[in-house]
């Protein structure tokens, strides 16, 4: 009854309890803390200094926070929870024991420290309990046990100083942060430990502050401030008239607590049952504007007439619709903001600026009442005057807001994820109700995926019309986002769909399986035999859900849908069982863990995430070898216990048998950890010697230093490599300058080319890690594609960060100076530089990478160079054909000078050989501009796929009209491009033609015959995509020069 009233569902009863009870405890160690403190204060010290108690408190507090944030970074949150607890205990037992004096003052301001980070911790493990769906539905209850705190707590508090006397009140406080240590630790079963590992840094929340404060964050600065102003008048004022009304310490106490009391039952009741109807019926202008018009009515009437019943009525606004109305409406106003400008802006609006303000407030209201002696009800004038422009402001937030609103919507940077409670305002709700009305397929899509995540009530009507009269596209995602919410899309509806919707019916049968309605069973039942695999299997699963004990028929369907070689089908069937663990068990879960195909692999990633079992845990790591896998496996990993898979990523990455996708993968993964450990494994891997890795370690380093800067001794380290990789950088330019410049040295010097061009990044991003909120993906993109007026900049950059060696060797490095200059500075900035070419080339022989070994073995057999080739490893080259045709073919051309080496085992069958070696074929290619930018590593695997066809001359290749599905590049001979017996252009050695036809299946747009006897390249569509899917440079080069080819079509019109 209680779990549908309040919309618990199945397995969330027991942590909401538990997060009920610690709210619970914290609001009952504020109220107690508070009225004890704010007693001991006005009994016990003057009270004129009251006001600097508020200064007191914004310094104290930040200072605090700041190194509470530092110390308790990347550790386990209910053991901080229990330790600083501790720490609580330990003070205000001391306290309690020495309440005179300066411990009083110190009293005041620790109970707020106390109150801060307790609220902190409570926000942060609700986090990692509940997902933002969840938050939404039960936050509003978890608030409800803080409003019943304050009646059961306040209502009792007169009792117990009746009893033990407010002097012992602190033992109350003490108790209650027992009971919040005790519920963070019953918690922990029930943490998904999915941190917010992104926060932003205290560097980057200052960052650009100035130009993201637009004048609708402007204004909302303003009502936040004026808020945060008023409040503490308001509380100078009712604190000291409630003294002066209740002069006995025990009395004032007991008034506080039943103030306490009173404003719990009050907050209660708006909280449940009035905030979301106002928001939605009148909008957020009505929402912002009571708490300004209450306080301007309880400030002319305490101005009036300066007694306690007066002062409370704007205390008791302050009190409740500060924290019902006002924060509502200010977690509203920020959806609209940008998620970037809010992580940065937000602290800064709602932490130090409201901090500052209030402690400016308490100077300003000690100095009025000590030096010029303004009586206290003179202040309610300021807050008259606080709450007319604030009224004033509102209206003009509100215009900006809806304009906000609508941008926000049109750019999809509507953002509800820190929305915790289920409030929609009225200009919200039209203003998505528009777009889901609208023709426009694609906005009512847009407008679907904002609300995917928040209650979807306001919008029951337009979804439900959508449901009958919109797009199959569009019925399927509403689907997707109401199945479990029956108020949306009702049951009988689901039932409907089945029967009489067919594009929907697979959808609707595995809702009505999720739902558990056994009004279905039978419709869904009659899907059993269809011809349809996919619709007889999702029919089984749901029959299962419904009735567990159903017949053995669907059990053994879906057990033989796993044997299926259908990956489409394995797949499917894995994600329909990820919670039946009689059928698909962790132990075979596992099994299709480690399968070829990516989607099955995906698939059983999906199902690993939702069970979080440890015995999964090294299995989802090893996916993380596979690029395919990487997205899936790091979500999945998000669930686990943090210092676990830090551990685990830590060990695979240390392992020398590991195969280097996997330590890539790791390494890639590592950066969603920012650790001192995580810092370390990564500065382990960034030497120059292995560069994939040291890639992806660096990028790792600069994603973690933006949130945990490096210390000085780490710095020392990316130093160093940041000298060793300048080398290793020059050593390759000094290679290239002494290899001629000629067709046949072209590939071997694209290699030298490319990977000096790879160095680049990695040095820059070493050079900054000590910096690491430089843009320097930026600058970056500007060295790499040669931007000539903003080289400029990225030069003086790094003169003024750079020492005096760093900087020249870097900036030569980058600079657009000759190679003989490039190498001029080598020579006088490094010692034991590798300047011979044998020696270098000697280096690339020896490797096992291919590549490397198949160019300078080509380019030594050209040149007959007798030492590179003595350091080849010829008992063990790496086994490529690429190789074997290099040896193959000078073997036959110069059979007298390879008599020394052991070549006999790499040769090939004569019937191996194609006319143009691969060399020569991705020579060919490299004059292609679709392949122009494409490194020459992957450039030789394109070239593997095209293939040598031959044609006598007036062959026919095409006709127009023609579907294209393959490219052709002109090895040898002629083709003319025609229409009819007119003759378009003729296309010679080196031209090609179809090169769009590898991206779409266009008709041809003319006649394609051959003029001479002719040798062309094929490089086939089905091929092509097969290469380009697996690899990421070839699929990148090709997206360049789309771009580029779209830039120049857009400036001719």
């Amino acid at each position: 009854m209680l779990k549908k009233l309040f919309k618990i569902n199945q397995g969330e009863g027991i942590p909401t309890l538990i997060l009920f009870f610690y709210f619970f405890a914290y609001v009952a160690v504020s109220i107690t803390g508070t009225a004890a403190r704010d007693a001991y204060f006005l009994n016990m010290v003057d009270k004129k200094y009251l006001p600097l108690m508020f200064l007191a408190i914004a310094i104290v507090l930040s200072i605090v926070i700041e190194i509470y944030s530092r110390l308790s970074k990347n550790r386990d949150l209910s053991t901080i929870v229990t330790g600083t607890g501790i720490i609580f205990i330990a003070t205000l037992l001391a306290i309690q024991k020495h309440l005179e004096g300066w411990v009083v003052p110190f009293l005041y301001v620790w109970k707020d420290v106390i109150d801060a980070i307790i609220i902190t911790q409570f926000w942060l493990i609700a986090s990692q309990v509940f997902d933002p769906r969840q938050a939404k539905r039960l936050f509003g209850l978890l608030g409800a046990g803080g409003a019943l705190a304050a009646i059961i707590i306040g209502s009792s508090i007169t009792q117990f100083v009746s009893v033990f006397g407010s002097e012992n009140l602190l033992f109350a406080t003490m108790s209650f942060i027992i009971i919040a240590i005790l519920m963070a630790n019953l918690i922990r079963p029930y943490r998904n430990l999915n941190e917010q590992k992104h926060q932003t840094s205290k560097k980057d929340v200052h960052k650009n502050t100035g130009k993201s404060f637009t004048p609708y964050l402007k204004s909302l600065a303003i009502i936040i401030g004026l808020a945060a102003v008023a409040s503490r008048v308001v509380d100078y004022q009712f604190k000291i008239t409630a003294v002066a009304s209740f002069p006995k310490q025990d009395d004032l106490v007991s008034f506080f607590g039943q103030y306490y009391a009173v404003t719990g039952v009050a907050t209660m009741v708006i909280q449940l049952f009035i905030t979301s109807r106002l928001l939605s019926r009148f909008g957020i202008i009505v929402a912002i504007l009571i708490l300004p018009t209450l306080f301007m009515a309880g400030a002319a009437g305490f101005l009036m007439s300066p007694v306690l019943a007066a002062v409370y009525i704007s205390k008791f606004s302050d009190q409740v619709f500060r924290f019902t109305f006002h924060n509502a409406s200010i977690q509203l106003l920020w959806i609209p903001v940008k998620r970037t400008i809010k992580n940065r802006l937000k602290p800064v609006i709602e932490g130090s600026i409201r901090a500052g303000l209030e402690g400016v407030s308490g100077i300003l209201i000690f100095l009025s009442i000590t030096m010029f002696n303004v009586p206290i009800h003179y202040l309610s004038i300021s807050i008259i005057l606080i709450a007319i422009y604030w009224i004033k402001r509102s209206f003009r937030l509100k215009k900006l807001y809806i304009k906000e609103l609508q941008s926000a919507i049109e750019k999809r940077e509507l953002n509800f994820e820190e929305l915790t409670l289920d409030i929609q305002d009225e200009a919200m709700v039209k203003t998505i109700n528009l777009a889901l009305n609208n023709d426009d397929e694609s906005q009512q899509i847009l407008a679907l995926e904002m609300i995917k995540d928040i209650p979807l009530t306001p919008w029951k009507d337009s979804l439900n019309r959508l449901l009958n009269d919109g797009s199959i596209i569009v019925k399927k995602e509403i689907l997707n986002i109401s199945f479990d919410d029956e108020n949306i899309i009702s049951d009988q509806k689901i039932i409907s769909l089945i029967n009489n919707e067919s594009d929907l019916e697979i959808e609707s049968i595995e809702i009505a399986g999720k739902r558990k309605l056994t009004d279905a069973l039978p419709i869904i039942m009659d899907r059993i035999d269809a011809e349809d695999k996919e619709k007889q299997l999702i029919a089984a699963a749901a029959i299962r859900n419904i009735d567990p004990d159903s017949s053995n028929k669907e059990k053994d369907l879906l057990l033989s849908a796993f044997n299926s070689n259908d990956e489409n089908i394995c797949s499917l069937i894995i994600k329909q069982m990820k919670n039946d663990n009689e059928i698909l068990p962790n132990e075979k879960l596992i099994k299709y863990l480690n399968e070829e195909s990516s989607k099955v692999r995906n698939a059983a990633l999906s199902v690993a995430e939702s069970r979080a079992s440890l015995v999964l845990l090294p299995h989802i790591i090893q996916c993380l070898s596979y690029p395919r896998s990487g997205m899936p496996a790091r979500s999945a990993l998000q669930v686990y216990d943090e210092d676990g898979v830090v551990k685990l990523l830590i060990e695979h990455a240390q392992n020398q048998n590991v195969e280097k996708s996997l330590v890539i993968g790791v390494i890639r993964t590592i950066k969603k950890y920012p650790t001192k450990d995580s810092i370390d494994m990564l500065l382990s891997v960034i030497s120059p010697k292995i560069p994939p890795i040291q890639a992806v370690a660096v990028d790792s380093l600069i994603h973690i230093a933006r949130e945990l800067p490096l210390d000085e001794k780490q710095i020392a380290i990316t130093k160093e490599e940041l000298i060793k990789t300048s080398k290793y950088a020059y050593e390759k330019i000094i290679a290239l300058s002494q290899i001629e410049e000629n067709e046949k040295n072209q590939l071997l010097r694209y290699l030298l080319q490319d990977e000096v061009r790879k160095l680049i990044p990695v040095i820059m991003k070493l050079g900054i890690l000590d910096k690491p909120q430089t843009p320097i993906e930026t600058y970056i993109q500007y060295v790499l594609n040669n931007e000539e007026d903003k080289l400029p900049y990225v030069l003086e950059f790094f003169e003024n960060i750079f020492s005096q060696e760093e900087r020249k060797i870097v900036n030569s490095l980058i600079d657009d100076i000759s190679i003989e200059d490039k190498c001029k500075v080598a020579k006088n900035h490094f010692d034991e530089l590798t300047t011979d070419i044998n020696q270098f080339l000697g280096y690339y022989i020896g490797t096992i990478q291919e590549l490397k070994v198949a160019l300078t073995l080509d380019y030594a057999f050209r040149t007959n160079n007798q030492e590179i080739l003595g350091k080849a490893n010829w008992s063990n080259l790496p086994e490529s054909f690429i190789i074997k045709d290099i040896i193959t073919r000078h073997s036959k051309e110069n059979p007298d000078s390879l008599n020394t080496w052991p070549i006999n085992d790499y040769l090939l069958d004569s019937n191996q050989l194609t006319m143009y070696s691969t060399l020569e074929k991705a020579m060919i290619l490299k004059s292609v501009d679709l392949f122009a930018s494409i490194p020459s590593q992957e450039l030789i695997r394109v070239a593997q796929i095209a293939e040598e066809e031959e044609y006598q001359t007036d062959t026919s290749l095409c006709k127009e009209g023609d579907f294209g599905d393959c490219m052709y590049i002109i090895a040898n001979g002629k083709v003319k491009v025609h229409k009819g017996d007119h003759t378009l252009v003729e296309l010679e050695k080196g031209a090609f033609v179809g090169d769009m036809a590898l991206l779409d299946q266009e008709p041809r747009s003319a006649d394609l015959t051959t003029s001479l006897e002719t040798t062309l390249l094929k490089i086939s569509q089905d091929a092509f995509y097969e290469l380009m899917s697996s690899n990421f440079e070839i699929m990148n080069g090709i997206l360049k020069i789309i771009s580029s080819r779209l830039r120049e079509a857009q400036a001719k019109i």
